[in-house]
Formats: C-alpha cells, structure tokens, sequence
C-alpha cells in the first residue's frame, strides 16, 4: 500500500480516502468497517460512549474483577 500512496502523492490512507471521498461514501465505509470488526476495538468503544453518556456499567466485569480480588485475598491469607 506505501507504493500505491506514494505513486499518488499521499501520506498515509487516511488521507487518500478522507480527499477522495463523499461524506455519504465515508459513512458507508465506516459502517462496513464497524459491522466487519474482530479485533474488539468498536466494542471498546461502544462500551465507552454507553459509559460516558448513559451511565453503563459492566456488571460482569465488576464481579469477575470482586472474585478476582478475592481469590487473591483468599490465597496471600492462607
């Protein structure tokens, strides 16, 4: 891809796309992009903005993290 972005003069990808690009187009690739996600970073995110503006909170998380913790108190005790 460095050869292809060098050849039309561009930095990285993100500057090609956002210069060639519709906001509609735009849209649609982010959509695309979020729906196909593996690598869990838009659940990171959509669990950050539940957080922030909703007042979400991982109840799994927090039990899981209070067994751990106890687990560890249980352990360094015995």
């Amino acid at each position: 891809m460095e050869e292809v972005l060098d050849f039309c003069g561009y930095k990285n990808a993100y500057e090609m796309i956002v210069a060639n690009m519709t906001q509609k187009e735009l849209m649609s690739l982010l959509e695309s992009l979020i729906e196909e996600d593996n690598s869990g970073h838009i659940e990171e995110v959509v669990e950050e903005i539940a957080s922030k503006e909703y007042g979400w909170v991982d109840e799994e998380k927090i039990k899981a993290d209070a067994d751990d913790y106890a687990y560890e108190e249980y352990r360094d005790n015995r």
